[in-house]
This record gives C-alpha cells, structure tokens and sequence, in this order.
C-alpha cells in the first residue's frame, strides 16, 4: 500500500512490477499481481532458488522478509540469475538499528541469520550486511536502483524495545537492484 501511495515514485513501481515475477517468501501475505507466482518454504528452499527455475525467467523478483532468513545474504547474487537483463529485485529486510535494536540474536525473529543496516558496517551476527556498499558490490551482475531505510509509522518514542512491525511500522530498509 506505501508503494501505491508515494508519487511520483508510485510511476516506478508500477514499471518494476510489469512481467512474470516471482515473490519469495509470500507467506500469508503474498503480492497481489497477474503473473506472480507465490513462493513460500512448501514451495521448496529458497536457498537454491536459483536451481528450481530457468535462469532468465522472471521479470522481477520480490523477496520481503525473506533475505535475512537465508544461509547467507550472498544467495540474493544467485536469485539474480533468474532474472531477465533489465529486471529487477525488490528486497525488504528487517533494518538493524530500528526492528532489531542492534541486539543479536533478533529478540523478534529467531531464525534471522544476518543484519542489514544503511549505516553501520558491522553487527555480532554471522553475516552483516551494510546495504550500500554491498549492493554497489556486484555491478557485472545487478546495479543499485533504490537503497533507502523505512520508518513508516515508526514511533522513534517507543524505540526498538516493541516490536513495531505487528502494528502499521515499517522498521525495514528496502533496496532495488536491477539486473545487467
């Protein structure tokens, strides 16, 4: 709903979100879209995503609340290989600073296996990712398009001590990557 509100960027999204995609993790919240397919863990393992689709076969690729949970942020490089040239990847992941309260492990989610942060380089979890430089990584594969942190709803009040997600709180840092 924030991505159909904000204009002119609203423009954007609806160009991200034209083709044959796939949205990693829908869960009980899966996109709404012609020419989406759901993919949750009945689906198979999104680990090795990239080994249960033909390569080049998606238009986009969204993976909210999805990326953390893997053995290693490095397996979004290999989801990149389903996509087409020109397509792109759609990724929210639980910001380090405002979900997680720079605590580890996640006092929310237990299964996290990595942190995400626009600012800091570096956290107690296995795999910490600072976002910018980490998308600007691997430009031969995909370029940053949108590298941005979420504090929609966020109540800087209350801090990350609540877990402000289970209301209307975006805590999330969001980044597009399209494919070259």
């Amino acid at each position: 709903m924030r991505r159909r509100r904000e204009s002119p960027a609203a423009g954007f999204w609806w160009r991200v979100f034209q083709g044959k995609g796939i949205d990693v993790g829908s869960g009980s919240d899966p996109l709404d879209l012609n020419g989406c397919i759901h993919f949750d863990q009945k689906d198979g393992d999104a680990n090795v995503l990239h080994t249960l689709f033909l390569h080049g076969s998606f238009d986009y690729i969204h993976a909210s609340q999805s990326l953390e949970h893997m053995n290693t942020p490095d397996v979004l490089w290999d989801w990149m290989l389903l996509l087409r040239k020109g397509g792109h990847a759609i990724i929210t992941v639980p910001s380090w600073e405002l979900y997680e309260g720079m605590t580890w492990p996640s006092r929310f989610n237990g299964d996290h296996k990595s942190t995400w942060s626009m600012s800091l380089r570096g956290s107690p979890a296995p795999h910490h990712v600072h976002v910018p430089s980490w998308t600007a990584s691997r430009t031969r594969i995909a370029i940053p398009i949108i590298a941005r942190q979420l504090d929609v709803g966020y109540d800087y009040k209350l801090g990350p001590w609540v877990d402000q997600s289970l209301g209307d709180a975006e805590p999330w840092i969001e980044f597009v990557m399209q494919r070259t």
